[in-house]
């Protein structure tokens, strides 16, 4: 198909669905399972394969990827990746850029699973009020396919205003306080924003995501050998 919707289940890109519902049976609907999704997020995405003519799920192994390169962090103890263990002989636990776990298991099969579509126009929810977003813009064209960003004005509020106008159905996580998505439940990252979505863990996994945390926190920790 020509035209190709990046679609989390996140606000931003269920707006850019709705604002194309004309053209559903023109779009091609990409949603990238991580393999460590909430099931109520694979449930919801479920209703929306039934709903839309078009919808692709593809498939990274966030696990896989896990286990080998370690936990995603906000801060990085050189010694801890896997380079870093290598050629120190470093204790504790296997620590990667939050960056290069959500490249390799969301952002880079994305953009392969798009550039085997033969998509021209790729529509995707980014806006500038994002504190995290590519450098790509609305029209900017990237490996032969224009980037379209219809909500790239847009603030939280618009955002939100709109899918109330539109009845949108808004994806779990939302009406709990949640500002991340839920691609990833165990997710050790983004911890500026991601305190809420932790909280609402349940408590098996919340114990566990603190545990995780708490030895990411030592080893950062024991990592400033500058001694300040």
């Amino acid at each position: 198909m020509e035209t190709a919707l990046l679609f989390s289940g996140g606000k931003d890109s269920l707006a850019c669905l709705y604002l194309n519902k004309h053209r559903w049976d023109e779009i091609l609907v990409i949603w990238l399972n991580t393999g460590a999704v909430y099931p109520e997020m694979q449930e919801y995405m479920d209703g929306w394969k039934k709903k839309l003519p078009n919808f692709w799920e593809v498939k990274s192994n966030q696990p896989k990827q896990v286990a080998e390169n370690g936990w995603p962090v906000d801060v990085l103890p050189i010694n801890n990746t896997v380079l870093g263990k290598s050629i120190s002989g470093a204790e504790g636990p296997l620590l990667q850029p939050y960056l290069t776990c959500c490249a390799e298991n969301i952002w880079i099969p994305l953009h392969t699973a798009v550039l085997s579509t033969g998509a021209k126009y790729v529509i995707k929810g980014q806006r500038i009020a994002d504190g995290r977003k590519s450098t790509s813009r609305n029209g900017d064209v990237v490996d032969g396919i224009q980037y379209v960003m219809p909500i790239e004005t847009w603030s939280d509020e618009e955002v939100l205003d709109y899918l109330k106008l539109v009845g949108a159905e808004m994806a779990p996580g939302y009406n709990q306080g949640e500002k991340t998505g839920r691609d990833c439940w165990d997710c050790t990252a983004y911890l500026d924003e991601n305190k809420q979505r932790i909280e609402n863990l349940p408590e098996e996994r919340k114990m566990e995501i603190k545990r995780r945390l708490g030895i990411i926190k030592d080893a950062i920790i024991s990592s400033n050998i500058m001694g300040y």
